[in-house]
């Protein structure tokens, strides 16, 4: 066997032993997380998933990669969420979630420890704080699970 499937293996039965794993050391803390979206100067460009350009799916995508220690990339869109198939993502959420994921079938924004982030439309630049959207106002809400955060 290869060592990345050994791996692989080893992180499959601790997780099913209940085994928790903790945030990759590479993993960006939330309040940089907000800060860096906030700073990068990015604006809405469909089908785009940077900092710098980014659709609503896309601009989550890259704040969760992000604070998982990942690069900035796509993990799916409203589609892929609503079925269930957005890596981490848990159905339902509290406002005490550190992360949190509003969705209907045309669009979604994101709550990042307390501040809300969204990319609207037309090449307007991404909203950060009280003028993007609340999560909690779509048909569908979830959390992403902490224990991939910083």
């Amino acid at each position: 066997m290869t060592r990345r499937l050994l791996a692989l293996l080893a992180l499959g039965w601790l997780i099913a032993a209940g085994i928790k794993v903790a945030a990759p050391a590479s993993a960006m803390p939330l309040p940089e997380v907000v800060a860096t979206i906030r700073d990068s100067g990015g604006h809405y460009q469909r089908g785009a998933a940077s900092l710098t350009a980014a659709d609503c799916s896309g601009l989550v995508s890259v704040a969760q990669s992000l604070a998982m220690g990942g690069k900035p990339k796509r993990l799916g869109n409203t589609h892929s969420l609503l079925a269930g198939q957005w890596p981490h993502a848990i159905p339902g959420a509290t406002p005490d979630d550190v992360f949190i994921i509003g969705a209907s079938r045309s669009h979604m924004s994101a709550q990042i420890d307390g501040v809300r982030v969204e990319a609207t439309c037309c090449g307007r630049p991404f909203k950060v704080g009280p003028g993007a959207r609340d999560p909690f106002t779509y048909p569908h809400v979830f959390h992403v699970n902490p224990e991939v955060l910083a």
